[in-house]
């Protein structure tokens, strides 16, 4: 078998296969043979049938299935030792015909197009510099602050009719395209918070629900950003981009909120029993607890964002056009264009970050332990608990963490977030990062844009 490579530009090349008769002969007789041994026809005993026979029913696609794994095998072989650094798989060449003839074999030749990695340069220069935000403690964001605190220590009451404020416990039933339920669809039992709802016709549409009425809503619309609604439907971050349909969401309980007083007995809740004892004390500390949120949200988002602006700072070139196609040849549902061109630049900017990672871990001869897996799901499960008053310690966490670490998918999910954080680590130190102040007003906005 002889394979000859061309490029057809910097990142795409094309390899001729040809194939002998030495190397499929051998391998295709053998399988004949095996069925001629188990082949039963009219006339001959078990195993007896003549060998024309049996070619002439299974030769033809049996050499194309044997074609197939052979040419798997080499072209296997010949990326590993041409050390060829691939994204994707090789793809048949479609300008050019394959040649041979399946009835009388001889030589066979195949064309197939690979699309090349390229070269990731980590010496970014003086021109990649990112911006981190420090968001200011003004008297707006203490007086949110406390409102929340308020809030979060008041009385809950249930209801009968929702206010525009109040909050609507129910059931969430995906929808087809004729907003019937469908069949095996998502469903879930979450809320949908009305004083915080953005969209003013789903709120004007749920204010005044009683319990159980049933509403088709747009889920996009009554929940804020993708992290929010796969938290409320159940699922995951990639699939909330699949949701194309409503959601029928019936009311099963109006709660209402009556915050709390502000006062010694809030105080006490907050910060602990006579921590403070006057209102100027509380705000103080309320305003040294702002700041360490903030810092913390500041680097958040920060860390996020910093992925999508050095990826764009770097011009990374792809393949497009090959990687194109084989997103096509491998998608399980056919995409139109129109959807191919849409999702495609999300689609290379995540392959994007994942060669700069790649890059990163060989320059750094990066590993990751087990040990940081397991920190690190144990740090995932305690911060879910924990926002839910239920705060995990000890064994107990321990076991949570193994738990969830015997799911293969979830113990990628967990190291994928520990590459992520020492990759960001050691990306920091190669580019210039300067602190801007902002009001929580514009990093709220700035929060909002990082998806």
């Amino acid at each position: 078998m002889q394979i000859d490579r061309n490029n057809i530009d910097e990142l795409t090349a094309r390899l001729t296969v040809t194939v002998e008769p030495a190397d499929y002969a051998s391998r295709v007789e053998k399988i004949l043979n095996d069925y001629r041994k188990n082949s039963q026809y009219p006339g001959f005993r078990k195993g007896k049938a003549p060998m024309a026979l049996i070619r002439k029913q299974y030769a033809t696609p049996v050499l194309a299935d044997e074609m197939n794994k052979i040419i798997s095998e080499e072209l296997s072989a010949y990326i590993q030792k041409e050390e060829l650094d691939i994204l994707g798989n090789p793809i048949p060449e479609t300008s050019t015909e394959a040649s041979g003839d399946w009835e009388k074999p001889e030589n066979f030749t195949f064309a197939y197009e690979i699309g090349l990695a390229p070269s990731i340069d980590l010496k970014f220069g003086r021109g990649a510099k990112f911006t981190r935000h420090i968001i200011k403690v003004d008297k707006k964001a203490l007086e949110a602050a406390i409102t929340d605190h308020k809030r979060r220590h008041g009385t809950i009451s249930e209801h009968e009719v929702a206010s525009d404020t109040d909050l609507l416990l129910g059931h969430f039933t995906e929808l087809d395209g004729n907003n019937e339920p469908l069949e095996g669809g998502i469903e879930s039992d979450s809320n949908i918070a009305l004083e915080h709802l953005d969209d003013k016709k789903s709120k004007k549409q749920l204010t005044g629900a009683k319990v159980g009425d049933t509403f088709d809503v747009n889920p996009h619309k009554v929940s804020h950003g993708h992290d929010d609604l796969a938290k409320m439907l159940g699922v995951t971050h990639s699939e909330v981009h699949d949701i194309k349909t409503n959601f029928r969401f019936e009311v099963k309980e109006i709660k209402r909120l009556t915050p709390h007083e502000n006062n010694q007995a809030l105080w006490d809740k907050v910060l602990g029993k006579d921590v403070v004892n006057s209102e100027k004390d509380f705000r103080e500390k309320v305003s040294e607890e702002l700041h360490q949120q903030f810092d913390r949200d500041a680097e958040q988002i920060f860390r996020r964002r910093f992925v999508v602006d050095l990826i764009e700072h770097m011009k990374i070139q792809m393949p497009d056009a090959f990687l194109k196609r084989w997103i096509q040849m491998n998608n399980e549902n056919p995409l139109t264009d129109e959807q191919l061109e849409k999702e495609y630049p999300s689609y290379a900017d995540s392959m994007r970050w994942q060669l700069l990672q790649q890059a990163v871990m060989k320059d750094a001869d990066m590993r990751v332990t087990m040990e940081e897996v397991e920190e690190e799901a144990k740090r995932v499960i305690g911060a879910q608990y924990a926002q839910y008053g239920m705060p995990l310690e000890g064994e107990m966490l321990d076991n949570f963490a193994k738990n969830a670490l015997s799911n293969e998918e979830e113990r990628r999910r967990i190291a994928d977030i520990v590459i992520e954080r020492k990759v960001v680590d050691n990306l920091l130190p190669r580019v210039t990062i300067k602190e801007k102040s902002v009001s929580f007003e514009e990093f709220a906005k700035v929060a909002a844009s990082v998806r």
